[in-house]
C-alpha cells in the first residue's frame, strides 16, 4: 500500500491529496481576491501541515507540492512553483511525523515551519538569481521584516507565521479529535 496509514489504498490517498489540495487552492486562491498578493498567512502551508498530520507522507507531500502548482497556475507560474512546492512537500512529510496534541507546541513547531520555508525558498531563489549563499540568505531573511505593499505592512514574515500557526493551533486539535471519532 502507498499509504503510510495502516491499511490506507492508493484510491484513498489519492482522494485525501486532491480534497486537501483543494481546500488549500481555495482558500489561496479566494485570499488573492479578496486582498490581492499580499503575504499575511501560508494557506497551501497551513493545509499541508494539517493533511500530514492527519493522513500521512504521502497525503502531506502531495499537498504540499500540488496546492502550489495548482493556485500557481492560477497566480501565475515561475520557478518559485517548484521551489515552493518541494519545500511544502517536505514539510507536509515531516508534519506527518510530529504526534504534537498542546496548542502551544503546535504553535511553536508550526511557526518554526513557515519561517524555516520563507527562509529556505528565498534563500533558494536568490542564490538561483546569481546571489552567494551568504548574500541569499542575509537578503531573504532580513527580507522578512522590511516594509511592503508602499511601507503599510512591516514584518510580514514574522505576521505570516503568526497568523498561520495561530490558525494550525487551532484547527488541529480540533480535527485530530474529529478524527479519532471516525
Amino acid at each position: 500500500m502507498i499509504g503510510d496509514k495502516k491499511g490506507t489504498s492508493l484510491s484513498k490517498v489519492t482522494a485525501q491529496i486532491g480534497v486537501w489540495s483543494a481546500l488549500a487552492v481555495a482558500a489561496r486562491v479566494g485570499k488573492h481576491a479578496l486582498v490581492g498578493p499580499l503575504q499575511f498567512v501560508n494557506l497551501p502551508l497551513l493545509f499541508t501541515m494539517l493533511a500530514g498530520m492527519l493522513y500521512g507522507s504521502s497525503v502531506g507531500f502531495g499537498v504540499g507540492f500540488l496546492s502550489f502548482l495548482a493556485s500557481d497556475s492560477i497566480l501565475g507560474l515561475g520557478i518559485w512553483t517548484l521551489i515552493d512546492g518541494v519545500l511544502a512537500g517536505t514539510i507536509g512529510f515531516l508534519w506527518s511525523r510530529l504526534k504534537l496534541g498542546d496548542r502551544i507546541l503546535l504553535f511553536i513547531f508550526s511557526y518554526l515551519s513557515v519561517f524555516l520555508y520563507d527562509i529556505s525558498t528565498s534563500w533558494i531563489l536568490y542564490m538561483i538569481f546569481g546571489f552567494s549563499p551568504v548574500e541569499a540568505f542575509i537578503i531573504g531573511f532580513v527580507g522578512l521584516f522590511l516594509p511592503v505593499a508602499g511601507g503599510g505592512a512591516i514584518a510580514i514574515g514574522p505576521t505570516t507565521e503568526a497568523t498561520t500557526s495561530l490558525l494550525l493551533s487551532i484547527l488541529a486539535p480540533r480535527l485530530l479529535r474529529e478524527r479519532t471519532y471516525q
